[in-house]
């Protein structure tokens, strides 16, 4: 009897692994790193990497940010299935948050050393959390217009006396980032508090086609990222 319950256990546990995915280290391509963070900033960057079939799922990035050496060390991770499997690329992405980090010029680095980026933190001028007080964005994309890329922002005030001042989109060698800077009407009387839908087009000033990141600064300081092709 003790023989085949142990028999038993081990058909289970044999059973147990090959229905669960192995946790392993996995591979980055590409870093995304915005411009313009300060040091009282919810600092992040998008990584991106690419799956050989379709029996990988992403299991998260770990990170370390050394403050004395300039470096974060990423180590992304993968889950990894028994199949059958698609033999295809499998593009994967991630937005990494960093927290607060403080300022100074760091290095990007992946697991065995590969740079993925380097990241500018500018000392805060104040302990405002921006220096602009941004729309309340929700959704950002991007679509070619008569030959030009144009990108609508999204999203809803909670003021009726609230609107979109002026949109700022610095074009980096891999990211755009915007501003999307409102305004809260000085003469207006009457304001209601509820919630009032906008939508903003603009075009952005690419230069050459490629892959970038779109990254959106918002109210609730939790940018929209997206990553898009021209």
């Amino acid at each position: 009897m003790f023989k085949v319950v142990s028999l038993l256990c081990l058909f289970a546990v044999a059973a147990w692994s090959q229905s669960n995915p192995q946790l392993k280290a996995s591979m980055l391509e590409t870093g995304y790193v915005p411009d313009g963070f300060d040091s009282n900033d919810q600092v992040q960057f998008v990584i991106e990497g690419t799956y050989h079939d379709t029996c990988s799922k992403s299991a998260g990035t770990r990170f370390t940010v050394n403050a004395s050496s300039k470096t974060i060390q990423v180590a992304p991770y993968e889950y990894r299935y028994a199949g059958p499997c698609l033999d295809m690329l499998v593009p994967h992405n991630e937005v990494v948050n960093l927290g607060v980090v403080q300022p100074g010029k760091y290095q990007i680095l992946q697991t065995g050393g590969r740079a993925l980026g380097t990241l500018n933190v500018n000392l805060a001028r104040s302990g405002v959390a921006d220096d602009y007080l941004y729309a309340p964005i929700s959704q950002a994309y991007v679509r070619k217009v008569n030959g030009r890329v144009a990108m609508t922002l999204s999203g809803v005030f909670t003021n009726s006396c609230m609107q979109v001042k002026k949109i700022i989109a610095n074009v980096q060698s891999n990211v755009v980032t915007v501003q999307p800077l409102a305004l809260l009407l000085p003469t207006a009387t009457n304001c209601i508090i509820g919630r009032f839908p906008f939508e903003e087009t603009t075009y952005l000033p690419m230069q050459r086609s490629g892959r970038y990141l779109l990254h959106v600064r918002s109210l609730n300081g939790e940018a929209i990222n997206t990553l898009f092709d021209l």
